[in-house]
């Protein structure tokens, strides 16, 4: 086999058909290159300080990226690194923006005003052949071997350059080309062999690792100022909350991307797990372990045996970790049986016929984070060498596990403040509404005073009233007058949210609790610790969810799922139905027990065909609050007013809400007249009255007299009696005998 035919197999190697190497089938001016045989690569000098050379450079560069935040500079740099790593004498780095492929950098160790020069007049079309925009499309290196009759090659490069072999490489990302690095021996005109593009794309994989941390910092930022333009029209203790979240965020952002060697996971255990799996490969030692030390103590901790199976008993003693307390590199310990350790310990290493070993520290800022332990067989196995090496391996390891850790914390807090940021905004909306229950009917004025009575005290209550009467309103007014109403109000609609996740929507769930558990999620419940619970539609809970509701009244704890043990609660309950409780009881679809824990105050909300003095009122109010749908005051025709109190209103003040919206958009001018009505509403006002016994239709005219009388008095009985020409006595026998005290 000739020397062309060792040369393509080398390429072949390292990913790159023969076709990309030589041109035409014609091999590069003649030139052979030398193959030492029978040397294995370990072994042949030139092979170790090549790789020797690699690392340092790696070193370097890991180095650069993480203490230089300015994105052109660092890349000058990066270039640099990389170009004098491979032996280069000229190299030049492309990034992708949008439809161009600009140069950002470019280093000549010769001539290097010329490299400025270069810098400043090249870039390519996406829509062009040269070989720059080739590398990027196929995201696999490319070899021009003489960019004078190679077609691929622009004609705009040779007009500024002399260049006549060289190689390109991709920039990969996590998902995507950023750009390409380019190198050549101009001057020395020696030739660029496989393992010299090789290298050159190992040390790319570093580029690419600091143009996408570059991005995700700008994007961050972008986030930020949108954020905190959105924290500013909050309350003062939503921006708050807002600006711990962003504070977080911003820590996480340094260090939310990690190297391509460590995966993408940004979850604790994953990353661990994947950092042991990466060292088995190394040299094959005889264990290794893996400790990470959490905010509570430690979160992950695993040993590997020259086997690879996971084991409970380790190495790692309290004494190995307080020496890594203060280092930032590698300890070295060439032999473990000239110290004197633990029993435990040297009953591991006899098992295991360990003699020596390595401690890397990894490390969150002067913080150690995590302790990692390789183990040999070989006395002297960690030299100089590998310390070189882990060292760099540490700091990936360490910038992919503080992520994890502070991205956890950091979903933690978002989702707790997600949840309060939920809770106040409807806490403000409350506090706007409550102030607004209009009505000074009879039978209103006795709901809310029993609202007042029971509103300062810790009473379960319970809200009965058709849909539509105010029983939310109602709720938030109890929970104002309260000692609780600096707590939050929780709001849940039992009736809109499915059976299977509305008891973990109740009483929160752990992580893997249930298929779709990928988080810890806290309850309402507990979300409303020390405040009050809202739970509307109670008559619609399923039999399950109400035994476990039964358990939070009388025991004032909850069980999340999964959770080993119950979470104590202090949570005052109001709740609300539109259903006949005791029917419900009847038909077996309602726990008894449950009821009568909920059925310790009772309020009936009456519906608006009981209240039809406040008709009148509410519209008023309704014209006010929607006054901003006209550019004019509006006025409603008497006409529209007997249609509405003639009307049943099945939907009660919702409805009428509702269509008074309507009118204040549709209305043809400052007058709404009956022709602006729903169709429906008109034909129901126009319905001739039902036909009542003369007994029934009595006590109602009573009813409607008596409530007209009361509402022309401002509830005042003394002279309602005496604007009828009853005595007081009488006049209370008759409120009575009408159910209207």
């Amino acid at each position: 086999m000739n020397s062309r035919d060792n040369s393509a197999n080398a390429f072949r190697l390292v990913g790159i058909e023969p076709d990309s190497v030589y041109d035409r089938g014609t091999p590069r001016r003649g030139r052979r290159r030398k193959v030492t045989k029978n040397l294995e690569p370990e072994k042949n000098p030139q092979f170790v300080e090549k790789k020797l050379r690699e690392l340092s450079t790696l070193a370097e560069m890991n180095e650069e990226i993480h203490s230089t935040m300015d994105l052109d500079r660092l890349l000058q740099i990066l270039v640099e690194k990389a170009v004098i790593g491979v032996n280069f004498e000229r190299g030049l780095i492309y990034l992708l923006e949008g439809d161009f492929l600009r140069c950002v950098a470019f280093l000549d160790r010769v001539n290097r005003e010329h490299a400025s020069r270069i810098k400043d007049s090249i870039g390519f079309r996406m829509d062009e052949t040269s070989v720059e925009v080739l590398c990027v499309r196929k995201g696999m290196p490319l070899y021009v071997q003489n960019a004078r009759t190679d077609e691929r090659v622009s004609q705009k490069l040779l007009k500024i350059t002399e260049t006549q072999e060289y190689c390109v490489v991709p920039l990969l990302g996590r998902s995507t080309v950023l750009g390409v690095l380019t190198g050549d021996k101009f001057y020395s005109r020696s030739p660029i062999l496989p393992e010299d593009i090789d290298t050159l794309e190992l040390f790319a994989g570093h580029i690419s690792l600091a143009i996408e941390n570059a991005m995700l910092f700008e994007e961050k930022k972008r986030f930020n100022e949108a954020l905190e333009g959105k924290v500013a029209e909050r309350t003062s203790e939503l921006a708050l909350a807002n600006e711990q979240l962003s504070d977080k965020m911003r820590e996480l952002s340094t260090l939310f991307e990690m190297s391509k060697l460590l995966g993408k996971s940004l979850h604790t255990e994953p990353v661990s797990k994947h950092i042991l799996s990466m060292i088995r490969g190394l040299g094959h030692p005889c264990a290794i372990h893996l400790r990470v030390q959490g905010k509570s103590g430690p979160v992950f901790q695993e040993g590997l045996d020259e086997k690879y199976e996971s084991v409970s008993a380790t190495p790692l003693e309290r004494d190995m970790e307080e020496r890594l307390s203060a280092r930032t590199d590698p300890l070295s310990i060439p032999d473990l049986h000239s110290k004197t350790w633990p029993p435990s310990l040297l009953e591991y290493l006899r098992e295991r016929t360990i003699r020596c070993a390595l401690l890397a520290p990894l490390r969150s800022k002067q913080t150690l984070m995590a302790a990692l332990a390789i183990y040999a067989s070989k006395p002297g196995s960690f030299g100089e060498d590998q310390n070189r090496f882990f060292s760099a391996f540490a700091q990936q390891a360490s910038l992919a596990l503080e992520n994890a850790l502070i991205f956890q914390d950091v979903l933690d807090r978002k989702n707790r403040l997600e949840e309060e940021n939920i809770s106040l905004r409807e806490k403000i909306k409350a506090d706007l509404k409550g102030k607004f229950i209009v009505g000074k009917s009879p039978a209103m004025n006795e709901a809310m005073d029993l609202v007042r009575k029971v509103g300062p005290t810790t009473a379960t209550v319970i809200l009965y009233g058709e849909t539509g009467t105010g029983k939310e309103l109602a709720a938030n007014a109890i929970h104002e007058l309260s000692p609780r109403k600096d707590a939050p109000l929780i709001k849940v609609n039992c009736a809109a949210i499915p059976d299977d996740l509305l008891e973990s929507e109740l009483f929160g769930h752990e992580k893997g609790a249930f298929t779709s558990a990928h988080e810890r999620r806290m309850g309402m419940f507990q979300l409303a610790h020390r405040g009050t619970i809202f739970l509307d539609e109670i008559g619609d809970l399923s039999l399950k969810t109400q035994t476990k509701l039964l358990r939070v009244l009388q025991e004032q704890e909850v069980q999340p799922l999964g959770a080993k043990s119950p979470v104590r609660v202090d949570v005052r309950v109001i709740a609300a139905t539109n259903k006949d409780l005791k029917r419900k009881i009847e038909d077996k679809s309602f726990r008894s027990d449950l009821y009568y824990r909920l059925n310790v105050f009772p309020i009936h909300l009456p519906p608006l065909r009981e209240r039809r003095q406040d008709i009148k009122e509410l519209v008023e109010f309704f014209l006010r609050k929607y006054a901003y749908l006209r550019p004019a005051r509006a006025r409603l025709d008497q006409s529209v007013m007997e249609v509405f109190l003639k009307y049943p209103w099945p939907g009660n003040i919702r409805e009428l809400e509702n269509i008074i919206e309507r009118l204040m958009i549709i209305a043809r001018s400052d007058a709404i007249t009956a022709k602006d009505l729903p169709s429906e509403l008109r034909e129901e006002s126009l319905k001739p009255m039902d036909v009542k016994p003369l007994g029934v239709a009595i006590e109602e005219f009573k009813k409607e007299m008596v409530a007209h009388v009361l509402s022309l008095t401002g509830g005042k009985k003394s002279k309602a009696a005496e604007m009828l020409g009853l005595p007081r006595s009488n006049f209370s026998r008759l409120l009575k005998q009408l159910g209207m005290r």
